[in-house]
């Protein structure tokens, strides 16, 4: 690997979150008006400084199906004015007190992009253009100057616009056909262009390849983005692990219909991931999953895998930020980071902006009838033990070597060849943990961490690297 062997950016809005109206993702998660722990605009100080730590680019909100029934206009205007509605997606009263200007305020705490998911279940076309009126609206409209009134004189300036959630499924409020889907979300994509050409669109996609192309065809020459949601959900270790190469064949697949296609963009039409993560345990309406390390893993697989596919796949949104299938989880006294949370501390803190060449051999294994999320077996063949990332800093002062070994139980020597690199001493920082089930709790926070030591590196060196682990070299390239 060298430092000279720049490739192309790796797209910072890879590491992004996502967050819903869903169990205690908000209420009791980022927001939570009668702790102690918030502050005076209701956002918990603890999970905010957390949220920090892992700068969360771009922001998902507020759904997830939550989105097919939610009329924003139910979220603005003094909290006491806002009406309580029962939400059909998750059968639970919504108070409305966490909506739209609260959203954008959260976002620019965090620094994070917002990313908006419109409602096309219950919802329509003029409902959808008043909601973008009113993030982005310049003038003396009536939903600028509402905005005005509320106290936001300043365009919030929303990019990124999801046209739907899931709208192929059953479960989804509204749900419809392909042809339907494409015709209409056509539509909205377009007219919500008419009033801001500078948005980017993100239409629905699924594994169904007959949707994809119908989508890809009908939309091709408005829409920015096709979105793939993708949840991994096996028991077994390296049914969890290997998911990460599965994921990628279907991101690549999504690729190759989105080059087949009609579509007159399709050099311009990217992937937006904006829902993954690992979801098994738990099947109630909290979905608050334990997370154990050999998650972590799965997380740090996916996002070198994203570092090295950014230009194909330049958003992806980890589903959920708080509590629900949480990166982050509260208690009323605290709380802890999980599993999740930690990969990406790691990933994000020690990563470059820039993609360097990368050359990797290793041994494989073949995963057989491995149950998956949906309860759909998989197989999967000649899956490496091994996988790395390297990553340059946008001044080229520092470069970030990867390295992620999927043994389960056995250490790897491996060496290792960074070109135009003497001897130095550099840092090397481990996700590691004692066994591949171990989790954080509030008791216990730091079962699962990452450890820092001092390395010396040069051209050649040799590096053991711990069973089921993944770890960053950081080195001084001046």
């Amino acid at each position: 690997m060298s430092g000279k062997r720049v490739i192309k950016p790796v797209n910072k809005y890879i590491y992004g979150h996502f967050i819903e109206h869903l169990g205690r993702c908000i209420y009791g998660g980022i927001y939570d008006e009668n702790s102690p722990l918030s502050d005076e605009r209701g956002f918990r100080r603890d999970v905010l400084e957390s949220v920090k730590k892992i700068r969360v680019s771009i922001l998902r909100w507020p759904g997830g199906n939550f989105a097919s029934n939610y009329h924003w206009e139910d979220g603005i205007g003094p909290k006491a004015s806002r009406p309580v509605r029962f939400d059909l997606a998750w059968q639970r009263e919504e108070s409305n007190r966490f909506g739209t200007d609260e959203f954008i305020e959260y976002c620019r705490e965090i620094g994070a992009e917002p990313y908006i998911c419109i409602n096309m279940g219950t919802g329509t076309l003029d409902e959808a253009l008043r909601w973008l009126e009113y993030c982005n609206g310049k003038g003396n409209t009536y939903y600028a100057q509402l905005r005005t009134k509320f106290g936001h004189s300043e365009p919030y300036d929303v990019k990124f616009w999801g046209i739907g959630n899931e709208m192929y499924g059953e479960w989804q409020i509204g749900h419809m056909k392909a042809e339907e889907y494409a015709r209409k979300a056509r539509e909205y994509a377009k007219w919500m262009k008419v009033f801001d050409p500078s948005i980017k669109t993100i239409l629905v996609g699924c594994d169904d390849p007959t949707w994809n192309l119908e989508v890809l065809n009908t939309a091709g020459d408005i829409m920015d983005y096709i979105s793939y949601h993708f949840y991994t959900g096996c028991e077994d270790y390296y049914g969890t692990v290997a998911t990460v190469y599965l994921l990628k064949e279907r991101l690549l697949g999504l690729k190759k219909l989105i080059d087949m296609s009609r579509a007159r963009r399709k050099d311009i039409i990217k992937i937006a991931l904006d829902e993954w993560n690992v979801w098994y345990r738990v099947v109630d309406n909290q979905l608050e999953e334990p997370y154990e390390f050999k998650d972590g893993i799965f997380v740090c697989g996916v996002l070198i895998t994203l570092q090295k596919m950014s230009d194909i796949v330049p958003i992806a949104n980890l589903a959920q930020l708080v509590n629900v299938l949480g990166a982050i989880h509260t208690e009323k006294s605290g709380l802890y980071l999980t599993p999740v949370y930690k990969a990406f501390e790691l990933i994000v803190n020690h990563s470059g902006s820039m993609l360097v060449e990368t050359h990797v051999e290793s041994e494989t294994y073949d995963v057989e009838n491995v149950m998956f999320f949906n309860k759909t077996p998989f197989s999967l063949s000649n899956v490496p033990y091994l996988d790395a990332s390297a990553t340059i800093s946008e001044d080229g002062k520092k470069l970030y070597v990867t390295v992620i070994n999927y043994k389960k139980d056995e250490a790897l020597r491996v060496p290792i060849k960074v070109e135009g690199v003497d001897k130095r001493i550099a840092k090397m920082y481990t996700l590691t943990g004692p066994d591949v089930h171990a989790r954080n709790s509030f008791e216990n926070p730091d079962v699962v961490s990452i450890l820092e030591e001092a390395i010396l590196v040069d051209e050649n060196f040799n590096l053991t690297l711990r069973p089921s682990s993944c770890s960053v070299i950081e080195m001084n390239l001046v």
